[in-house]
């Protein structure tokens, strides 16, 4: 999704009639807000579950997706800028921050590779995503609408689900 989303940004936003100097701005914008996403996600990692907080992060990006192809003023530009940057940042930390609580550190580095080869692998799809709806729609609007849920999804698992260990873990 997210590289999809990264890919087409710039026409996405064009589409919702923002031009390219508000896409730059957006851009650095989103990258500052981020890097906020992944200190206070990071500083939050000490007071709350990591499953906590990935729920909260996968439900801010589905609302994101969800009102990107709604946005018509810069205010609901910055909105959204401000929800696709924090749950952007939350979730890299997340994603790093996983897998030696998850799993131990007997394996880390091979957890981390597959992990991070199935990124790359999934990312390749994002683009196909969203061109194959702008080729058959002439829109981004449908594959927004339609990952939208699935993210949202996500979240809702990601509050269901007990890291290995934990109390209802199944082994």
């Amino acid at each position: 999704m997210s590289s999809g989303l990264g890919l087409f940004n710039e026409a996405v936003l064009a589409e919702r009639g923002f031009d390219q100097q508000t896409y730059v701005r957006f851009l650095a914008a989103t990258s500052i807000i981020a890097l906020a996403g992944q200190m206070t996600c990071g500083w939050l990692t000490l007071r709350w579950s990591m499953q906590r907080l990935l729920g909260v992060a996968m439900f801010l990006y589905a609302a994101a997706l969800a009102v990107l192809p709604l946005l018509a003023t810069l205010s609901q530009l910055w909105i959204f800028a401000t929800l696709i940057g924090l749950s952007g940042g939350m979730i890299t930390v997340l994603f790093f921050a996983v897998w030696r609580r998850a799993f131990g550190p007997e394996h880390l580095g091979r957890i981390q590779g597959a992990a991070q080869m199935l990124t790359v692998l999934a990312s390749a799809i994002g683009p196909l995503i969203f061109a194959q709806c702008a080729a058959l729609t002439g829109s981004y609007t449908l594959a927004l609408w339609t990952l939208a849920p699935c993210v949202l999804l996500l979240s809702v698992a990601a509050f269901r689900v007990s890291m290995p260990g934990e109390p209802g873990t199944v082994r």
